[in-house]
């Protein structure tokens, strides 16, 4: 077997990859610029936008199912008052140490207004988690997840309800704790929600007033027994409000959303 000098062997030629681009990937890519110049903006939102906005309203409402464990399971009042009555700080303020936000809580005067002189810097900061990635029509401080507020709802005002209460009645895994809502221009700490009246259309017409999404599909809704799911933007309203309420009594049926 003879020896093959080095030099003997034929020169390496390296592959031309910037003609492969060209030949290969840059005619595909082409193709594909009429469609997406095609689709309306609101179809543009991609799959993974609607999974992370879905997560986020897991990451809150798993934190306000925790705060339940450390409450004897109690859901947080929907916003604080003074001892004149006045609203101070939103519910959301309660989960800041169940979401390792310790450094803005500890910051908030919790005996003082939301937009009090000391307390609006921190009120001004963005939290990612209370964001969907698919708005953008919200303030810097906005939010994308609610509660639903009144008499019949897991939030009534100035007072909570338990878990046990829900149980007893039409269980928590038929009640709506959180829901998306686009449009909203609500800071994270301002203690404000979606007050029940306001469930009174479908969701495809109440965007900036009620549970709406800019998601083409639908709308993402969190469950007091801890599961989430995305409902029509066309359910009938009398089903979405039945939904809401946790002492009503109504059969519901999974075709019915």
């Amino acid at each position: 077997m003879r020896n093959v000098n080095e030099n003997e062997l034929p020169e390496y030629e390296p592959w031309n990859y910037k003609f492969l681009f060209f030949l290969l990937v840059l005619p595909n890519l082409v193709a594909l610029i009429p469609l997406i110049l095609y689709l309306p903006m609101g179809a543009r939102s991609t799959g993974g936008t609607r999974y992370t906005c879905m997560n986020n309203l897991r990451i809150i409402g798993y934190a306000t199912y925790n705060y339940t464990s450390m409450s004897g399971g109690t859901l947080p009042i929907s916003y604080t008052m003074d001892a004149e009555g006045n609203r101070l700080l939103s519910w959301r303020y309660s989960l800041l140490d169940l979401l390792n936000k310790f450094n803005i809580k500890q910051k908030i005067n919790s005996e003082q207004t939301w937009d009090s002189a000391e307390n609006l810097p921190f009120a001004a900061t963005q939290i990612l988690e209370f964001a969907c990635p698919d708005e953008d029509n919200y303030p810097n401080n906005g939010i994308s997840y609610f509660t639903i507020t009144g008499e019949e709802t897991l939030f009534p005002d100035g007072s909570s309800v338990t878990l046990d209460q829900i149980n007893a009645a039409d269980g928590t895994a038929n009640t709506i704790m959180l829901t998306e809502a686009a449009d909203m221009d609500i800071a994270w700490l301002e203690p404000r929600d979606i007050p029940f009246s306001n469930v009174n259309k479908p969701p495809r017409e109440m965007l900036g007033t009620g549970p709406s999404s800019h998601h083409q599909e639908g709308f993402n809704v969190f469950y007091a027994d801890g599961h989430a799911q995305e409902l029509s933007k066309d359910i009938d309203p009398i089903v979405l409000r039945a939904l809401i309420t946790w002492n009503g009594g109504e059969e519901i049926t999974e075709e019915e959303f």
